[in-house]
């Protein structure tokens, strides 16, 4: 008798599902991994795009093979129903039946929400947009970037003043530098509202580049004619180039579904398993409160909480009680510039309260990070 494992997103999460239970467990277990794309990028490398660091095929990693080979099977394909009661997903093409399922589909990006945004500013959470900035950098020489973050919750809270201190460097070796004003706008109060001593580091950081952080600064729209920024009870700023975290949003199909009665699904903090029998929700799709805020949402949380789910798993699958709680333990990268990199190392659940420290910036940080790709595509894609 065969048991069917889906699995629905390829990100961190649900690669480090499929392959590690691919791992683990006998043909009389069928996995398949469905996504609509067909290929995984790493989120950081998407500022190596950005900067003209590597190329676009350097950073891409397909499914198809390197999922088949393991046994695991690879579904190119966009999901569009969830249906518990009977056990099945429909996707564009087909509909497939399972025992287990696996949701870690991730967040839908809202370009449009801010009016002016999609036709006048960029982003870089996407690897289309990545690409597309760099010549814009490439070409700059002098006047005011505005890098804005719309809402909470967003992919990877470093990342925004990642892209600050990535800009600095980049125009500091053209020798433009002085000519480039770099503003970072936050609707919150500090850059990571869970983490206040992580935040104080960052902002020194960012001071240090010379980079201004403006607090409870909320963009509306864009004047796109005039170049300039509305700000919620503010002045209007202008800019030369605006980039934007945009808006985040469960997926469709989650909102339409039993899973989105609130929005983001908000799976057992201990085991992620969902209300919904023999169904788990993990990563960015998910809402795990701490106090008043929730588990940030970046591919190593996910990784850990998939790690969770691989470990729950295996005990209905074998009888056994090995035990199971979800830290959300994971790293984020800061690339500051010169060769150095700087860490967010966090412990979210696996205290009396969450911990983010942050660790200044080296060389050998660097390393890690880039030990910390190499393992992953290694694991994932035996590249």
């Amino acid at each position: 008798m065969t048991t069917n494992i889906l699995i629905l997103g390829g990100g961190f999460g649900g690669l480090e599902v499929a392959t590690s239970l691919r791992a683990q467990l006998d043909n009389s277990f069928n996995i398949t991994l469905i996504d609509k794309k067909e290929f995984f990028i790493m989120g950081f490398t998407k500022f190596d795009l950005m900067f003209g660091q590597r190329a676009p095929e350097d950073i891409k990693h397909y499914y198809y093979p390197a999922l088949t080979n393991r046994g695991i099977d690879f579904v190119q394909d966009t999901v569009e129903g969830l249906y518990p009661e009977k056990n099945q997903v429909k996707t564009a093409e087909s509909t497939y039946s399972y025992d287990y399922l696996v949701i870690a589909l991730g967040v839908k990006l809202h370009r449009d929400a801010i009016p002016g945004f999609k036709e006048g500013g960029y982003s870089f959470y996407s690897f289309k947009q990545a690409k597309k900035l760099h010549p814009v950098i490439e070409a700059f020489e002098a006047g005011t970037v505005l890098i804005s973050i719309f809402e909470n919750p967003y992919q990877c809270p470093p990342a925004p003043y990642e892209a600050a201190l990535q800009l600095h460097d980049f125009y500091n070796k053209k020798g433009t530098r002085a000519d480039i004003t770099i503003k970072v706008l936050a609707p919150s109060t500090i850059p990571l509202p869970i983490a206040p001593a992580a935040s104080a580091s960052l902002l020194e950081l960012l001071s240090e580049h010379d980079i201004e952080f403006l607090a409870e600064y909320k963009v509306t729209a864009l004047d796109i004619d005039n170049k300039r920024a509305v700000i919620e009870g503010r002045d209007p700023m202008d800019y030369d180039i605006f980039m934007g975290i945009p808006i985040h949003r469960p997926p469709p199909v989650i909102l339409e579904s039993v899973f989105g009665k609130q929005g983001w699904i908000h799976s057992n903090p201990d085991n992620l398993r969902t209300e919904v029998e023999n169904v788990y929700a993990i990563g960015d799709v998910t809402h795990i409160p701490v106090g008043d805020f929730a588990v940030p949402k970046t591919g190593a949380f996910a990784e850990d909480a998939a790690k969770t789910v691989v470990v729950d798993l295996l005990n209905r699958i074998n009888g056994a009680h090995a035990e199971v709680k979800y830290n959300a333990i994971g790293t984020c990268y800061v690339e500051v510039g010169s060769g150095k990199v700087a860490k967010v190392e966090g412990n979210i659940l696996g205290g009396d309260a969450p911990q983010l420290n942050f660790l200044s910036p080296s060389a050998d940080h660097r390393s890690d990070k880039a030990a910390f790709e190499a393992t992953r595509i290694k694991r994932w894609f035996n590249k």
